[in-house]
């Protein structure tokens, strides 16, 4: 987009250190490593036009932004600059820049070196190497995944007196599962009731252990051919597991959106 008229709102901030990649050490559980997965989400903000703002170091310069390109072949993106030169230049100095955006309620941060002006579609735009690793951070008590439909995944649990259930599961979060069974014996599950070293199975994706309470029970079809819809919570969720669940989660989301 060519300087002179971008339509790019540019919020000048006085000169405090800006957040950066340490900075983001408290939200290690939300952190996404692998390339193809950092370039999905990218290409996501890219294709719905989400806005990002973007913030050089020393807090000095911030404008809004949103992603032009992403070359996941030569790990780069493109992004907006903006009209004014001064705050171009305040990025283009900066050894290092924080990203932001906000997506349906999730979070999505990520820190660049120091990028270079670009040209796209003929205008003004500034290039940076993809980041090492970005941050998805939802809200543990509301944001579900869906499970997606050509997959099926389950959830197995033995109870105190030997007996073995085995759920479909429809979403997850970081917090709990909701399920799904025709199993009689999910009927009769007790809210509150401690299943202890459930197996959360996600076929290719693995296996996690851990224990899950009851918080919900209901029949979604009829007495006559009943179907349960249980909610449930983690107990004493593996904390070594925890990035495995956001990258699942990640994927999970990731995944509807491109159906839709």
């Amino acid at each position: 987009m060519q300087q002179e008229q971008s339509p790019q709102t540019d919020v000048q901030a006085g000169p405090v250190p800006g957040p950066s990649e340490q900075a983001l050490v408290d939200l290690e559980e939300f952190r996404i490593t692998q390339p193809k997965v950092i370039g999905d989400v990218l290409r996501q903000l890219m294709n719905r036009k989400d806005f990002l703002t973007v913030e050089c170091m020393d807090g000095s310069h911030r404008i809004v932004t949103s992603v032009l390109a992403v070359n996941q072949l030569d790990g780069f993106f493109v992004f907006d600059g903006s009209p004014v030169n001064s705050h171009n230049r305040g990025l283009l100095d900066s050894p290092e820049n924080f990203f932001s955006a906000n997506q349906d309620g999730i979070r999505i941060q990520f820190t660049v070196n120091q990028p270079e002006t670009d040209e796209f579609e003929g205008g003004f735009a500034l290039r940076a190497a993809l980041p090492q690793s970005l941050y998805r951070v939802q809200r543990r008590e509301f944001y579900r995944a869906a499970a997606p439909l050509v997959e099926s995944f389950r959830c197995k649990a033995v109870l105190p007196d030997g007996r073995e259930l085995s759920w479909e599961i429809v979403d997850l979060s970081l917090d709990g599962l909701g399920l799904r069974s025709k199993d009689p014996i999910s009927g009769e599950l007790p809210m509150g009731t401690v299943l202890n070293q459930v197996v959360l199975d996600f076929g290719q994706r693995g296996r996690i252990e851990t224990d899950l309470r009851i918080t919900n029970l209901r029949n979604i079809r009829g007495p006559s051919n009943p179907v349960y819809r249980i909610g449930s919570r983690f107990e004493h969720f593996p904390k070594s597991k925890e990035q495995v669940l956001q990258r699942l989660i990640t994927y999970l989301e990731l995944t509807r959106r491109g159906r839709s």
